[in-house]
């Protein structure tokens, strides 16, 4: 307990220094981060421009563009909430760090800082990006299982953008996690059917660590509205190390509630082929969870902060109800658009 204390008095700080800050139009804060997101982008610019010159030395002639915009609708809610499908698209440069607390009736409770950050070489070619993605990933809502939502240590490295295949996008990653070296190969296509909007991600990973994994994801859009969205994500996947495949369906609701704030209601259901519980195996939904996402820009359009209630039921706890709690800050830096 007085370790969660620390947590929650270390957030109030935070949060009171920004609100004290933010009275003054040009205060120290905005100055700091003006500061902070310039370095982002001129390290960006510099590293592209330097690996141009290496590769390109003996091209003076050529041209080139920047990365394939994303359609405004499917970015609108996406990049607001930094959702999974928005940040294996996206072609911004930034860096976000983000505070997590996560309490529990249950389990115990979490303290972690995540870090992520995407820095596109736009000038060298249009089909490389560097990535960081770590400490922990959080977007639990469209996660199989504990097994593929968590991961040790900062994942850094490099994707490639291979053009068009019949329509099939191919992205080719290859980066560090520690001394765990990996390769990801990823596919995806889209397609408008009706009044829904289908992507299909397919993923394939190989690691020291963990050996050979692979993901499938498949999002279901329907836009209501300009301010509302629904979706329907059906998951599944395995791990060499690990039986069973994992598999999960997530309905989730949208509500855009203004330029600065936007909820997401959303009903996970997951399991495990081979879910093994008191030496029984078990291949039925193994946990239920509800939750309600509030997400909200406060006093500066870079600094978030987000409450998840939620309950949820899981096999492990008899099924009986396991409330949550997650609070969390972000900062972003880098250049909105």
């Amino acid at each position: 307990m007085p370790f969660n204390n620390a947590i929650i008095l270390i957030l109030l700080t935070l949060s009171s220094t920004v609100m004290a800050e933010a009275i003054d139009e040009e205060c120290y804060v905005d100055k700091m981060y003006n500061l902070i997101s310039n370095q982002v982008i001129d390290s960006s610019y510099y590293l592209d421009n330097s690996i141009h010159k290496i590769i390109q030395s003996s091209d003076k002639n050529s041209t080139f563009t920047t990365v394939a915009k994303i359609p405004n609708k499917v970015k609108s809610i996406d990049s607001f909430f930094r959702t999974k499908k928005f940040t294996d698209e996206t072609d911004e440069t930034y860096i976000s760090v983000k505070l997590n607390s996560i309490f529990n009736s249950k389990d115990a409770n979490r303290f972690n800082i995540g870090v992520k950050a995407r820095i596109p070489l736009s000038k060298t070619t249009k089909k490389y990006n560097l990535f960081i993605n770590g400490l922990k990933k959080d977007d639990t809502s469209n996660s199989i299982s504990n097994q593929f939502s968590e991961q040790a240590g900062t994942e850094i490295g490099v994707n490639y953008f291979a053009p068009l295949f019949h329509q099939i996008k191919s992205r080719y990653s290859v980066g560090a996690n520690g001394l765990n070296l990996f390769t990801v190969a990823r596919y995806s296509i889209e397609k408008k059917f009706s009044s829904w909007n289908i992507l299909s991600a397919e993923e394939f990973k190989y690691s020291l660590k963990n050996f050979f994994e692979e993901e499938t994801n498949i999002y279901f859009d329907k836009q209501l509205s300009l301010s509302r969205l629904f979706r329907i994500t059906l998951s599944r996947g395995t791990q060499q190390i690990n039986p069973g495949m994992d598999y999960s369906l997530v309905v989730q609701h949208y509500w855009v509630l203004n330029k600065k704030a936007a909820l997401n209601l959303s009903q996970l259901f997951s399991g495990n082929t081979e879910y093994e519980y008191m030496t029984k195996k078990y291949r039925g939904i193994t946990n239920y969870t509800t939750s309600l996402s509030f997400r909200k820009t406060a006093l500066r359009r870079w600094f978030y902060y987000g409450v998840t209630p939620s309950i949820n039921f899981a096999k492990e706890h008899n099924y009986k109800a396991n409330y949550e709690l997650n609070f969390y800050l972000e900062f972003y830096f880098g250049h909105f658009k």
